[in-house]
């Protein structure tokens, strides 16, 4: 076996990197190849982001794979550079070379300054191992893995930093009345007047996320990018934003059609929610209640059956009382590992 690092340019190499999850999932029908596409996006999308893709092969095949990232603002509890590691896949027969591979990409991340490393992680949005109920098909912009993949991490000597919660609600149990508070409204996202959106969409990520733990801030181009990517699969009726009376920003609910399903021949009646928030000065004002409300009417009014709310990290207390109270049910669980690279990284 041997690991080998490589550009994204190298077009055979990467050919590799993407032929190895149809190996790992050729079995697995909750799996969606199109979740591919999010390397892509990471390898084009990102500015002044080191990253490096790595694959280990034995006689020329791909057994498993990672990439090293070392996003230049992500820190961690010590304020030291915090690398991550994401994409890693690996067959099953040979743990040993997926253990091979994250030994190389901490090494890489170690010589580039990371202090500690995070993994699976690949930015704000794509994180996590499934560790809970892993018979749920996977949803969009969210990973999957087999079980295995556990015991690989450990053998490294990753440790759970924090469990992150999906909760799921259907049309049998959904909530729907109206509630208006005195002087805030409510919109839907207006893809006719894309550049003005854009720009409230990274003001109040900005805002909402600046002091949440581990969150990493995009550049407006860099939210500009990532928005024009979403709209081919961006349904306007399910991105809520929250204003005042003079239509100053105060929150924001951004959902997604699960177009996963339809990768897989199947009508799309599931969405993804995948962020709500509200400025810090707004965040106890039932902000968050009014856009969800507004969200379930659009959802039941599309004909959608299903939501998915993920992800929750386990310390965030109020978002977790919020999905109960909206009638939620656990869906799968995910884990974040975390490791030190400051002493010898031959765990």
């Amino acid at each position: 076996m041997k690991t080998i690092d490589f550009s994204p340019a190298d077009e055979d190499a990467l050919y590799k990197f993407h032929a190895l999850p149809q190996q790992v999932y050729a079995k697995d029908r909750l799996w969606t190849p199109q979740s591919e596409a999010a390397v892509s996006s990471l390898f084009t999308s990102l500015d002044k982001v080191f990253i490096r893709p790595l694959l280990c092969v034995h006689g020329g095949n791909p057994l498993a794979r990672a990439v090293a990232i070392l996003h230049p603002g992500a820190r961690d509890d010590l304020e030291r550079p915090l690398g991550y590691i994401g994409f890693f896949e690996c067959l099953e027969q040979f743990p040993q070379a997926g253990s091979i591979v994250l030994e190389h990409a901490e090494q890489i991340l170690k010589l580039q300054g990371a202090a500690s490393v995070q993994a699976p992680r690949v930015d704000n949005m794509l994180m996590g191992l499934v560790v809970g109920d892993n018979s749920i098909p996977q949803t969009v912009l969210t990973s999957h893995n087999p079980p295995y993949y556990l015991d690989i991490l450990r053998s490294r000597g990753y440790r759970v930093r924090e469990h992150l919660y999906t909760y799921i609600f259907d049309r049998s149990s959904a909530i729907n009345f109206h509630i208006q508070l005195p002087g805030i409204y409510t919109r839907t996202f207006n893809r006719e007047r894309l550049q003005e959106e854009v720009r409230i969409f990274h003001t109040l990520q900005v805002e909402i996320f600046k002091e949440h733990p581990g969150w990493i801030s995009r550049t407006l181009d860099e939210d500009r990018r990532m928005i024009e990517d979403f709209l081919p699969m961006l349904d306007d009726e399910l991105v809520i934003i929250a204003e005042d009376k003079d239509k100053r920003p105060l929150g924001l609910l951004v959902c997604l059609p699960d177009v996963y399903q339809a990768f897989r021949g199947q009508r799309i009646d599931n969405a993804r929610l995948i962020s709500i928030g509200a400025i810090p000065a707004m965040t106890e004002k039932g902000i968050g209640v009014v856009m969800c409300l507004h969200l379930f009417r659009n959802l039941l009014g599309k004909g959608y059956q299903t939501l998915e709310a993920s992800w929750i990290r386990d310390s965030n207390i109020l978002p977790q009382n919020l999905a109960r109270r909206f009638n939620g049910r656990p869906g799968r669980t995910f884990a974040l590992f975390e490791k030190g690279l400051s002493d010898s990284i031959n765990t």
